[in-house]
């Protein structure tokens, strides 16, 4: 096929314009909005596609996706369960929302953040590539080492004169030795969790496929080197769609719960660890919610 127009239907309302906005999103990605349409290339069974999205009704979306090369698409069928997966069209949003109105200090996120999904990295190891150039820095200095990375190794195309990313192959990054990251101000080890990951993924290819439990799921991933526990709730939360990881030593986490339960002064993981005990299984979504609650007070 040289280019596929498929609606399809949501799990409850989806707003586009909201799963835009969260700095989960990069910041190229962030950029690909235009009259009220959103924009991203992605890999749908290995080819690479150019997606708009442009929203219906409350619960129904419009894709029209074209490759970005000369490789024909896949099948229809193939296109839509790879959308429905990148755009959590499955997420059962009105069971979470039901399930929040039963804790009072979070009855209020749905009131500006209905329809609000996240948008999933096209793989598990693209979503721990860009937890590990987001470790222990600020979000700033993480959108520059994001940015530098794309320049060098990602593709960009335009799709009605917007600029459009794909970030690098798992071949591109496992044939690379770390100090070609340096310039780029990748720290030593950074540039070798990077490098070390794509290296591991493309002889172990089965670390895509992980199943089980959220909390097993993240413990598998914390045996990847340059992998701890954040990165993997992370990771697992944007790269598999994961409900109930819940990174409690996040530090724009710590601060919306300080907000949520308007506690005197920063709390520390374990207690927001014990604040959200009664949160499973929706942590991990309710994690997402106050982030971009966070993110939109400030």
């Amino acid at each position: 096929m040289k280019h596929a127009t498929i609606r399809l239907t949501s799990n409850g309302p989806t707003d586009l314009r909201l799963c835009n906005q969260p700095a989960t999103e990069m910041a190229v990605d962030r950029a690909a909005w235009r009259d009220g349409a959103l924009y991203r290339a992605g890999r749908i069974a290995g080819v690479p596609v150019l997606m708009r999205a442009r929203s219906l009704t409350a619960d129904e979306i419009e894709f029209q996706v074209r490759p970005a090369d000369e490789i024909p698409l896949p099948d229809e069928a193939t296109i839509a369960t790879a959308l429905r997966r990148k755009f959590s069209l499955d997420l059962d949003l009105p069971a979470f929302y039901q399930f929040i109105e039963t804790h009072p200090q979070l009855q209020s996120m749905p009131v500006r953040q209905r329809g609000l999904r996240p948008i999933l990295k096209d793989s598990l190891l693209e979503a721990l590539w860009l937890a590990v150039m987001d470790q222990q820095v600020n979000v700033a200095f993480a959108d520059r080492l994001k940015r530098r990375f794309l320049d060098a190794y990602g593709q960009c195309y335009q799709l009605d004169g917007l600029d459009l990313w794909l970030l690098p192959t798992v071949e591109q990054i496992a044939a690379l030795e770390p100090h070609a990251l340096h310039p780029m101000q990748f720290t030593r080890n950074r540039s070798g969790f990077i490098i070390g990951l794509a290296r591991r993924f493309l002889a172990e290819p089965h670390w895509e496929a992980l199943q089980g439990p959220d909390d097993e799921v993240v413990r598998e991933l914390c045996r990847l080197n340059g992998v701890g526990p954040w990165t993997a709730e992370y990771g697992a939360m944007v790269g598999l769609g994961l409900t109930d990881t819940f990174p409690a030593a996040d530090i724009g986490l710590l601060e919306a719960v300080q907000r949520l339960f308007d506690l005197p002064k920063r709390p520390t993981p374990e207690q927001v660890r014990q604040l959200g005990r009664d949160w499973s299984p929706w942590r991990g979504l309710i994690t997402f919610y106050l982030w971009h609650q966070y993110e939109m007070e400030d």
